[in-house]
């Protein structure tokens, strides 16, 4: 068993790729051995499924031609008749073409619906065959667990540790032993998290909802026209008239939203450093030539920085200069315990995440350390899904269900290895750990503000957002830990109202006279509305997604929901949270 991960690059390459692929595939096997699904059949099904939906394709799109002719038919219809009626024929000009065109429309009449009753027919047969399928992978569907993610990602690297819920007790190691200050969570609402440990260091991995005001422009136009006397070739006077398009413009605040991913991890080496970096187009360069001339002008600039620096507050240069000069933490603030992060051995596997491309992301990811916090932004992580929710992987076809389960979790596992990946470089990062001085108390095994954000964005923005909200909505959360051990959590939903405005451009015209140009905008206003959820941490729920009162052994939480006027059926568990959406009052 592979223990602290110090060449991450290389051991993915060599070990944990093909291991987190194997343990994925034989999870899901083991799924499916104790679903009892029968493959065969469920093959058969979906066969048959296919066939019945290329059918009704096939008779679908035979109606929409077949309708078309007979739009023709009666157009042409109408238009023969219109054509003998406007040239005065007599009236059996009319009866002929009435009567060719009348039969006609007939024939399409009953051919249409004779198609449309097959078609009806086979989209009965095709409702029935999905649903057959549905209920032969329902015994599957039934068994991804939220808790999925983290037995693969643990049995694939042991060192890795996720918690069952983001927990107030995590929350406050963080504060308390690492300095992690909230402010860090102002104007950003929290889409998704988990928090776990890395060799005993706490680390939560995020996404977020951020908002701020940009500009938009907005443009009008208007058309105007005058006359001119000029001379033609004959060299008489005569009078033009000129067209021209006035364009106006103008720029307004506009409210922009963006996701970021990234990964926050407290360790006490080093407690006094800090530094910034950001990734370099040195590491995309080359070996030749002009490559080694632009990476020499790099390590000049860099030795030139520390040289113009004054005494006590810059840095030296490392002897491994090419590394220094492409991670670029030049604001580093403690030389001695920088050095002591970044070892030759640091040094050479971070330069390696730095340059590869091929087996990991390379150079795509921000790190910054303050103090004990490491906060580590990859970027390729903004586009993964980290969520891993059960009803991702619900699906009436065994062979895609397979599939998409093995693609999910592997792509999930690289996407955040390489992004700790920076993180598992420093070995003093896995030597170093913890104290585990784990604050304990009546709040602590509650769920934090982190799993609150979460599951409001679950529920989905438009069940919080201010009537009048015509943008996207960011979600904050407040709780309150109730008498009957469950929270009440205040959902204030911000966004922004539009009201429609109109400026007025003056514009200089072809005609020698300015002319106002009306441009139409809307003018973004800060709304916000509260609503309120209740949740209730619990261990070892025995079913996932939608709560049935039937699957919960213990009932003290059904009471406290039902007092608080809850419809049962609404409850969702997320994790080992459940929780729904209190009525309005």
């Amino acid at each position: 068993m592979i223990e602290d991960v110090h060449e991450p690059l290389e051991l993915y390459k060599t070990h944990f790729k093909e291991a987190h692929a194997r343990n994925t595939s034989e999870l899901f096997e083991d799924l499916v051995r104790q679903s009892g699904v029968d493959e065969n059949a469920n093959i058969v099904t979906v066969k048959q499924l296919r066939e019945l939906e290329t059918g009704v394709s096939s008779e679908s799109s035979a109606s929409k031609w077949w309708g078309i002719l007979r739009v023709c038919t009666i157009a042409a219809l109408a238009f023969s008749l219109l054509y003998v009626y406007a040239n005065n024929y007599s009236l059996m000009w009319m009866i002929v073409p009435a009567g060719l065109f009348g039969a006609a429309i007939y024939k399409l009449n009953k051919l249409i619906a004779d198609v449309n009753a097959r078609l009806k027919n086979l989209e009965q047969q095709r409702d029935a065959k999905r649903e057959e399928a549905w209920q032969q992978m329902a015994p599957l569907n039934r068994l991804y667990k939220w808790d999925i993610l983290a037995k693969l990602l643990e049995k694939t690297v042991p060192r890795i540790n996720l918690d069952p819920y983001f927990s107030n007790g995590r929350l406050d190691e963080l504060r308390n032993s690492f300095g992690w200050n909230d402010q860090f969570n102002q104007g950003r609402s929290i889409v998704f998290s988990h928090s776990g440990v890395i060799n005993g260091n706490p680390f939560i991995l995020a996404q977020t909802l951020e908002h701020s005001m940009g500009t938009k422009t907005y443009h009008g136009s208007r058309q105007i026209s005058w006359t001119e006397r000029q001379r033609d070739s004959s060299g008489r006077w005569t009078t033009v008239t000129r067209h021209q398009t006035l364009n106006a413009s103008v720029e307004k605040p506009f409210p922009e939203y963006g996701h970021r991913s990234f990964i926050i991890y407290g360790n006490e080496a080093a407690p006094d450093l800090s530094f910034s970096r950001q990734p370099s187009n040195l590491s995309t360069l080359g070996d030749g030539w002009i490559a080694n001339w632009k990476k020499d002008r790099a390590v000049k600039k860099l030795e030139n920085k520390s040289r113009n620096i004054e005494n006590g507050g810059g840095f030296t240069v490392m002897a491994n200069r090419e590394f220094d000069a492409m991670f670029g933490a030049t604001d580093r603030d403690h030389e001695v315990q920088f050095r002591l992060l970044f070892t030759p051995l640091a040094q050479q596997e971070m330069h390696k995440l730095l340059k590869d491309k091929e087996v990991g992301y390379g150079d795509d990811f921000e790190f910054e350390k303050r103090r004990m916090i490491n906060l580590v932004e990859p970027a390729h992580m903004v586009s993964t899904d980290i969520s891993a929710q059960p009803e991702k992987f619900y699906s009436y076809e065994l062979a895609y269900a397979r599939r998409f389960f093995n693609d999910y979790h592997n792509h999930f596992f690289k996407s955040f290895f390489f992004g700790i990946a920076p993180l598992l470089a420093i070995p003093l990062y896995q030597q170093h750990r913890s104290h585990n001085d784990i604050y304990k108390g009546v709040n602590s095994s509650h769920s934090c503000f982190w799993e609150h954000e979460t599951i409001a964005n679950h529920f989905g923005e438009a069940v919080f957002q201010h009537p009048e909200c015509i943008t996207r909505s960011l979600l904050k959360t407040r709780s309150k830990v109730e008498a009957d051990n469950t929270q009440t959590v205040q959902v204030t939903a911000s966004g922004f109202k539009g009201i429609n405005r109109t400026a007025v451009v003056s514009v200089y015209g072809g005609d020698g006279h300015y002319h106002d140009v009306r441009v139409n905008w809307v003018e973004y206003i800060p709304v916000k509305h509260q609503s309120h959820i209740i949740v209730r941490e619990k261990q070892n729920f025995p079913a996932e997604g939608e709560v049935k009162q039937s699957e919960i052994d213990d009932g003290s939480w059904q009471t406290a929901f039902k007092q608080r006027g809850v419809d049962l059926s609404k409850a969702v568990l997320r994790r080992s949270v459940v929780s729904a959406v209190l009525p309005q009052v």
